[in-house]
C-alpha cells in the first residue's frame, strides 16, 4: 500500500501529547512531509516482514526513531485500519502486521473515544 497524503486522524494532525511544544512538533512534521515519510516507511517495513511483523522496539531499532515516534506512527496507522495489532506479544511488546498477514490470528479492537487534548472523537 502506498500513501499520497499523511494519515492525520487527530483533528487534522498525527497527534500530540498535550503540550504546546508537542503540538507544534506534530504540525511541523505533518506539514513538512516527515509524517507521511514515516508512515510510508512503516507500511513498507511491515509488508516486508510478512507474518512476523514488528514491535515498536524493532521498528525503533530498524529506523533509529525514539519510542514516541515509533509507537506514534504505529498507533495512527492501526487506528486508521492500515495495519493490525496482534493480541500476541513478542518480548512483552505488541506485534503489528500488514492486514494481509493476520492469518486468522486474534487482533486488537479499535476503541472510539474522545481525545482529552482536542476533543476530537477518536
Amino acid at each position: 500500500m502506498s500513501l499520497n497524503q499523511p494519515v492525520l486522524p487527530y483533528a487534522g494532525t498525527s497527534g500530540w501529547s498535550g503540550s504546546e511544544t508537542s503540538r507544534e512538533r506534530a504540525r511541523e512534521q505533518d506539514s513538512s512531509g516527515t509524517t507521511l515519510n514515516r508512515q510510508k516507511i512503516v507500511l513498507e517495513l511491515l509488508d516486508g516482514c510478512g507474518a512476523t511483523g514488528m514491535t515498536w522496539k524493532e521498528l525503533s531499532e530498524a529506523t533509529g526513531w525514539h519510542h514516541g515516534s515509533a509507537s506514534g506512527v504505529l498507533s495512527v496507522l492501526h487506528k486508521m485500519d492500515l495495519i493490525e495489532r496482534l493480541l500476541t506479544k513478542r518480548n512483552k511488546c505488541a506485534i503489528y502486521v500488514s492486514p494481509h498477514y493476520v492469518y486468522m490470528r486474534l487482533t486488537a479492537k479499535r476503541v472510539s473515544k474522545k481525545c482529552k487534548h482536542c476533543g476530537h472523537h477518536l
